[in-house]
């Protein structure tokens, strides 16, 4: 058997002894629970810093979308301007119209991209910074071509008031030979004097006087001469009567009437005859026997050449 004392110190070891390893597991325990709460920070703090990058990555895609979208107007008021310029920097306007379609496919192909990276980012800043440094030497040349254009501008403009000087002296002397020769040509046109109309009765006798009984007309005879006329070129004239009835209505037979051509349309001729014009005060004569009476009232006989009424005569019957 132990003795008596040697049991009691084996009995107070061993509580010492259980609390030493509760204390080393507490201890590994903590510290596993320390390391797991520091991974967890970290981790967090990883994931925070890649939100971070990626928000920062978005926003400077949208502000590249904007300054691409800025240049792109910009580029186009300068399309504009060079247009204005003249036509002949049409070379130029294609070069800016070139830069246009190369910056609207950049922003397109950039708002389509879902995800960029750093490196992306960074070519397409380069590439605005090319873009703004082009825009500017473009800057330059449309103000010369401005310059260049106003110049020709004011000088076009003192050519064009030149211009209109001339085009109106030019429209003043038109408008003075237009009235010289409407006058030439008005005292071209032949004329027909001393008109006579005279009634054939059916026996063939001639009455004179201008009124006449109906019974009495057979047919009617219209004389007249053609006035002298050096303006006048000789040569065949075709000559046309009308005779209008007190009512208005133009005589007509179907074997010698027909129409002519006056004031642009169409009118009827009651007879008409071809003569040779020869500036002699000829002598013409025109007979006309109509079917049936002659109305009542004043006849009127009107006499034309070459669309024109030369002379006019008449004659009333009772």
């Amino acid at each position: 058997m132990f003795p008596v004392s040697i049991m009691n110190q084996e009995i107070e070891k061993r509580p010492k002894a259980r609390s030493s390893r509760t204390l080393l597991i507490l201890i590994i325990l903590g510290l596993a629970v320390g390391n797991v709460v520091v991974f967890y920070m970290l981790w967090q703090n990883k994931e925070s810093d890649k939100a971070m990058y990626e928000k920062l990555l978005k926003d400077q895609k949208s502000d590249s979308e904007k300054d691409l979208g800025n240049l792109s107007e910009r580029l186009k008021e300068q399309i504009a301007l060079a247009e204005r310029t003249g036509e002949e920097n049409k070379t130029f306007v294609d070069s800016l119209q070139k830069v246009l379609r190369s910056i609207d496919a950049d922003r397109n192909a950039l708002r389509n991209t879902l995800k960029v990276t750093q490196a992306q980012m960074q070519q397409y800043k380069d590439k605005i910074d090319a873009y703004e440094m082009l825009l500017k030497k473009k800057d330059q040349e449309i103000e010369k071509l401005r310059e260049t254009a106003n110049v020709l501008y004011d000088k076009n403009n003192e050519l064009k008031e030149e211009k209109n000087k001339l085009l109106v002296e030019k429209n003043e002397i038109d408008k003075e030979r237009e009235k010289l020769k409407g006058k030439v040509d008005e005292a071209a046109f032949l004329k027909a004097e001393n008109m006579v109309v005279n009634a054939i009765t059916d026996k063939g006798k001639e009455i004179s006087g201008g009124q006449y009984r109906a019974k009495n007309i057979s047919k009617i005879n219209v004389s007249f001469n053609i006035a002298e006329n050096r303006l006048a070129k000789i040569g065949n004239r075709e000559v046309f009567m009308r005779v209008v009835e007190p009512a208005g209505t133009i005589l007509a037979n179907a074997g010698t009437s027909g129409k002519f051509e006056l004031d642009g349309g169409q009118a009827t001729y009651t007879v008409r005859q071809q003569i040779l014009f020869d500036n002699s005060r000829q002598n013409i004569n025109f007979q006309y026997r109509r079917s049936g009476e002659y109305v009542p009232g004043r006849h009127t006989v009107e006499v034309y050449c070459e669309g024109q009424k030369i002379g006019i005569g008449a004659f009333d019957v009772r």
